[in-house]
C-alpha cells in the first residue's frame, strides 16, 4: 500500500526538519513583536484576544502531538504518517495565523487566503488518504480469507 502513494515532501526527514525550523523561526519572531507590542499596555494578549490565543494553544497542542505522531509512524514505516503529516502542516499553518491575528488583522486576513489553499490542498490529500484506507479496510473485512491464502 505504501507503493500507491505518491512522494509527499512532508514525510522526508530533511523537510520534517525544516518544517520545525520555520515554525520555530515565526513562532519566535511573532512571540518577540508581541512582546513589544503589549509591553507598554497593561494587559496581555490574552487579555484582548481570549478565543485566538486559547485557539493557538489547541493549534499548539495539536502540532506537538502529531509532531511525535509523525516521528513514531515514521519509524514504524506505517502508511498513516502521511494522514499525520497533513495535521501537523495544518496546526502549524493555524498557529502562526492565530499569532498574527494579535499583531494586525489585516495582514492575518491576507495570509488566511494563503492557509486556506494550503488547508484545501491537504483536505483533499487527507480525504484521497481515509478513502483508499477505508477502501482497504472494507476488503480485507468483506474478503478476510484473501489474506490468507
Amino acid at each position: 500500500m505504501a507503493e500507491n502513494h505518491p512522494l509527499n515532501l512532508g514525510l522526508q526527514v530533511d523537510s520534517i526538519v525544516a518544517q520545525h525550523a520555520i515554525f520555530a523561526l515565526f513562532a519566535d519572531t511573532l512571540s518577540n513583536q508581541i512582546q513589544v507590542k503589549y509591553q507598554s499596555m497593561r494587559v496581555s494578549p490574552f487579555d484582548t484576544h481570549q478565543r485566538f490565543m486559547s485557539t493557538f494553544l489547541a493549534a499548539l497542542f495539536i502540532y506537538a502531538t502529531t509532531s511525535v505522531a509523525e516521528i513514531i509512524l515514521r519509524t514504524q514505516k506505517s502508511v498513516h504518517q502521511r494522514l499525520v503529516g497533513n495535521i501537523h502542516l495544518f496546526a502549524s499553518a493555524l498557529a502562526t495565523i492565530l499569532l498574527l491575528v494579535t499583531l494586525s488583522l489585516i495582514v492575518s486576513c491576507i495570509i488566511s487566503v494563503l492557509w486556506t489553499c494550503l488547508f484545501v490542498k491537504l483536505a483533499y490529500e487527507s480525504c484521497q488518504d481515509l478513502c483508499q484506507l477505508l477502501s482497504q479496510t472494507t476488503d480485507d473485512f468483506t474478503n478476510p480469507w484473501s489474506t490468507c491464502l
